[in-house]
């Protein structure tokens, strides 16, 4: 090996071993930036595109069922003047359709008899 050789490699390795330690100067630098900053938190994953959610219950001192069969206690009557006489007694809905919720309960419950549009309760 000639002299010139060992003597480039020797001013190669100086000329790394200082890049190395500016290099770790700047890191050192750039960790102490760092510290100070609390790390980033990720926010809350919102609702997915799409999707509603449900509203709360509304507080109602009877069921819809004891609603109805109230309002059917005196006569016989169709869906929409069962909703309003079930209104009326002061039941609240949250659906943005009550009268599906009501239909619901009349067509599903074997105690509400339905005879020419006009419900009334079975004995």
């Amino acid at each position: 090996m000639k002299l010139t050789d060992v003597n480039k490699y020797v001013a190669l390795r100086e000329a790394l071993a200082n890049e190395k330690t500016a290099l770790e100067a700047r890191l050192a630098a750039i960790n102490a930036a760092l510290e100070g900053k609390a790390p980033a938190v990720a926010a809350k994953p919102g609702p997915k595109p799409g999707v509603r959610r449900r509203g709360k219950r509304a507080k109602n001192e009877m069921s819809m069922k004891e609603a109805v069969v109230k309002a059917l206690a005196a006569k016989p009557l169709s869906r929409t003047e069962l909703l309003q006489a079930v209104l009326k007694l002061g039941y609240k809905f949250t659906a943005k359709n009550p009268l599906n919720s009501l239909s619901t309960l009349l067509y599903s419950d074997k105690s509400i008899k339905n005879t020419d549009g006009k419900f009334a309760v079975g004995k």
